[in-house]
């Protein structure tokens, strides 16, 4: 016979564990407009039209050195009363495609979208911060493979080097992946 204490104890344990293994809604959202469609340009636009996210005024995030940017879109949606910004670019710095999908968070919770994006990865950020977490990655088969200096020109010349900045203030979260590919 299993003592009464130690089946609650269990169950508190499972229930804890449980929440703690759940992503939020708004990462969520995050995934399917830029992970899924792996920062794929034309397929987060679809992603975010079938999502529905609607029309925004904001304009792009799409500024890096000697980038020439070749289109950019900005969606907005919300979730759990949560506003969210998406802001998707592709381009190219000569042979070298980028490709960036964002999704700002109006006054998020940067600890747990922090948590949501280490429980997805499985794998320790390359960079950490009070207020920014950096994860670089790429795609190993059907697993997500983490990066180490020496490794991104092999993995922009393959399946691309992934750059996920997960950052945070007073005023909301960003969610930031980026795509590098030769």
């Amino acid at each position: 016979m299993i003592p009464k204490r130690l089946v609650l104890t269990a169950a508190v344990v499972t229930l804890i564990a449980g929440a703690a293994s759940a992503q939020t809604p708004v990462f969520d959202a995050f995934r399917a407009v830029c992970v899924t469609p792996a920062v794929d340009f034309v397929a987060v636009r679809a992603a975010a039209d079938a999502h529905g996210w609607g029309a925004t005024d904001t304009t792009a995030d799409a500024s890096m050195p000697g980038v020439v940017v070749a289109d950019q879109l900005t969606r907005a949606t919300s979730v759990d009363k949560t506003g969210l910004v998406l802001s998707a670019w592709h381009g190219a710095k000569g042979p070298v495609k980028i490709s960036d999908c964002t999704v700002h968070v109006a006054k998020a919770n940067f600890p747990a979208l922090s948590g949501d994006v280490a429980h997805w990865l499985t794998f320790p950020a390359a960079d950490t911060s009070a207020k920014r977490v950096t994860y670089r990655f790429t795609t190993d088969g059907d697993h997500l493979k983490p990066l180490t200096p020496a490794d991104f020109d092999a993995a922009a010349g393959a399946a691309g080097l992934q750059i996920l900045t997960v950052s945070g203030d007073q005023n909301g979260a960003v969610l930031d992946l980026m795509m590098i590919k030769k």
